[in-house]
Parts: C-alpha cells; sequence; structure tokens
C-alpha cells in the first residue's frame, strides 16, 4: 500500500443499476416529488422495517424537525435527548421553539436508560396527564433516542411504557442504523420501528445513499398524515391555494428515490461487507493495548455503518488527536467522533444530567475508514499504521 494513496472515511458506493433507474426516472417526466420511485422506495422501506407507515423527506434533519412538530409542542416544551449524537438532533428541538435536557450515554455511545429512569424519577413530577421537569417547571414531550454508530440503544420496557402513559413520546434518531436491529422482549425490532416515530438519513456518507434524503417511519396514522401535510406545505384547498398553518418544502425527489431505492436493493450485501470491515478491525487491532474496537451490544444486530476506535492514552501511549493527525498524514481520512452537545456554544446553557461518559468518549474515540469499497488489503495497512504508532515503553 502506498502511503500517498488516500483511503476516504465514509464515501458512497454504487453499483451500476442507479444509472438505470436514474434513466428511467428522467424518461418519464416525474423527476420531483411524484413518481414510482417514490412509492416503491416507500414500500421497500415499510417492509424492511415492518412500520405502517413511510414518509420520504429531503434529508433525516428534516425528518427530526418534523417529529418534534408532529407533536405540536409549545414553545419552551423540553425534550430529553443524548448529549452523544450529531448536532442535527439537538438543532431540531430549536426549530421547533423547544429546549433540551441533556442525558449521559453508556459505554456503547448510547443513551443510557438507567441514567434516564433515574432523572426522571428524581428530577419531574406529574400534572395533568403530563411529566414536567422540577428545576424549570416545563414540560416534558419527547425522548429522543439516538441508535449510534449502527448500534442500537438497550431500550426498557418498562421505562417505555411509563413514557406512553405520561404523554411522552419516543424519537427514535435511526439517522446511521438502516439495517440494524435490537431485542425487545424477545422481539426483533428494526432500529426506529420501537417508539412512535423513527427517522433515518440516506445521505452520502450512510449506509446507502439516495444523494440526499430521509425518511420517517411510523405506526401512527395521525402523526403520519401530520408529517405529509407538514411537509408539503401545509396545503388545506389545493385549488385554492388555502393554507391553515405553516409548512414546508421537504419531500423527497423521485431521482432521489430512484437511487435510493436502488441502493436498498444491495443493502443485505453491504452489511454483509460492512460486518466484515468490522470483524477485520477487531482482528488486527484488539490485541494492541490501550486499543477497542467497538462492536454490536448483546441488544444489537448492528449495521456497522462506520468503525468507532477507542483510544486509551495510557495504555497506547498517544493521544485520540495525536492518532487523527498521524493518519491524516499517511493519507487515512478519519474523524472524531461527535462533541458532546451539553459543551456545544449555542446549548451550553440548558440542562445537562450526568454527562460524564459522553466527555470521556467524545476524548478518546475516532472514527475509522468504513466504506463499502474498503479492501482487506487497505484494513491491514490503517491496522499496521495504528499499532505501529503505539509509543513502545
Amino acid at each position: 500500500m502506498q502511503e500517498n494513496k488516500k483511503i476516504p472515511l465514509s464515501e458512497p458506493y454504487f453499483f451500476g443499476e442507479e444509472k438505470k433507474t436514474l434513466t428511467d426516472c428522467i424518461n418519464s417526466g416525474w423527476v420531483t416529488t411524484s413518481g414510482k420511485y417514490i412509492n416503491l422506495l416507500k414500500n421497500k422501506i415499510r417492509l424492511l422495517t415492518k412500520t405502517k407507515y413511510v414518509s420520504l423527506l429531503v434529508n433525516c434533519t428534516s425528518a427530526l424537525q418534523l417529529a418534534i412538530r408532529s407533536l405540536n409542542p409549545n414553545q419552551d416544551d423540553e425534550i430529553l435527548v443524548p448529549s452523544m449524537t450529531f448536532i442535527a438532533s439537538v438543532n431540531a428541538i430549536f426549530y421547533n421553539n423547544c429546549k433540551p435536557i441533556f442525558l449521559d450515554c453508556d459505554e456503547d455511545y448510547l443513551l443510557d436508560f438507567s441514567k434516564t429512569r433515574e432523572f426522571i424519577s428524581k428530577n419531574t413530577f406529574k400534572k395533568n396527564g403530563y411529566i414536567f421537569n422540577k428545576k424549570t417547571k416545563k414540560r416534558i414531550i419527547a425522548l429522543i433516542i439516538v441508535h449510534a454508530f449502527g448500534n442500537c440503544v438497550k431500550m426498557d420496557n418498562k421505562l417505555i411504557n411509563f413514557f406512553r402513559k405520561n404523554k411522552i413520546k419516543i424519537i427514535e434518531d435511526a439517522a446511521g442504523s438502516l439495517g440494524s436491529y435490537t431485542k425487545l422482549q424477545n422481539k426483533i425490532k428494526h432500529a426506529g420501528s420501537v417508539g412512535d416515530i423513527g427517522c433515518i438519513s440516506f445521505n452520502g456518507n450512510k449506509i446507502i445513499t439516495s444523494g440526499g434524503g430521509g425518511a420517517v417511519i411510523t405506526n401512527n396514522k395521525e402523526i403520519y398524515n401530520k408529517i405529509n401535510y407538514l411537509s408539503n406545505q401545509a396545503k388545506d384547498d389545493i385549488l385554492n391555494y388555502k393554507h391553515d398553518e405553516i409548512g414546508y418544502n421537504m419531500r423527497m425527489s423521485n431521482l432521489n428515490a430512484a437511487v435510493g431505492y436502488s441502493q436498498l436493493n444491495k443493502l443485505k450485501l453491504i452489511i454483509k461487507k460492512k460486518r466484515e470491515i468490522n470483524y477485520n478491525y477487531y482482528k488486527n487491532l484488539s490485541k494492541t493495548p490501550g486499543l477497542k474496537i467497538l462492536r454490536e451490544n448483546e441488544n444489537s444486530y448492528s449495521n456497522y455503518w462506520i468503525n468507532i476506535l477507542r483510544v486509551n492514552s495510557k495504555e497506547y501511549g498517544r493521544t485520540k488527536n495525536d492518532l487523527i493527525k498521524f493518519l491524516s498524514s499517511k493519507g487515512v481520512e478519519v474523524r472524531s467522533i461527535w462533541y458532546p452537545n451539553h459543551l456545544q456554544k449555542a446549548f451550553i446553557n440548558n440542562q445537562k444530567d450526568k454527562t460524564v461518559i459522553s466527555e470521556d468518549l467524545f476524548k478518546s474515540s475516532i472514527c475509522l475508514p468504513s466504506s463499502y469499497s474498503l479492501t482487506k488489503k487497505e484494513i491491514l495497512y490503517i491496522s499496521k499504521l495504528i499499532t505501529s504508532y503505539a509509543k513502545k515503553n
């Protein structure tokens, strides 16, 4: 492997069928927000996730924004959200004039349900059928669960039932978890299908891409209808252009759906390769002191969208930032995991609860190249660079 060869972090891979579906879409004349590929992609997602309703949108950020908007929030209503998530999860809260309460994650980079339960029991009270924050006296209307890096949150049925009884909706941010599954009461559920609303991304760096795009999945017809209504400019009288609410132009185009449909047909093949990539990283790096590759937890079947390496600087002899700079100098594209959102300048004054692990994980974790096109030879090259860079005592 030549050192000047660039190895990307997570690039899209096209199999050839995408050109055929795009050409067919263009020839049909249906290239905007209507057409057969919209329906084909919806139906395929519905079958995969075993949910009743699918709405296709321009991106996952829009999916999150409309998911919250569909709950008819009041200004300054509060939403529980893990600090360890891409900033879009939190931005969507502010787009709806709500406020976040930041919660911690576990060692798998996932929302810690035990800490969430503890926060609810110690810091909230019930009034008129709703749960309120003791500190702010504001109503808590939703919990955002983030299935990070392809792994699924270990959900607790008792807590899920508690939320439902107390009118707290569960929104699953499954942006990177298409094709990932979780166990719940011995049942296998697709990521995003357990709560009230699931949100999926088809961005260029995700497990499959539509060149941009996202989806909402739900079994709630009222929520589905509301999201469709809002994403189509909130049209109440199409003939006379009457709109009773402020809506958005957020529907996916048929062109994007054509690409996404072709990609989704290859999902099993993609996940098989992604799981092989993760195993090869694990095999190559696990024996080096101070290095740990994220593996699926006992509750998950992961799509291994992207691979996370945790660096114990005391054992490895180098810091996370040292390793990022070194690999970058060798033509290997890597990046940090997300900066904890409770530390972001825009969110610094919002409430947080015991976010120690989120901070620790940020200080020690990087994302490794994980493209479908990544070869065993490239994985070995990256692995040798990492192991050889360990500081010898």
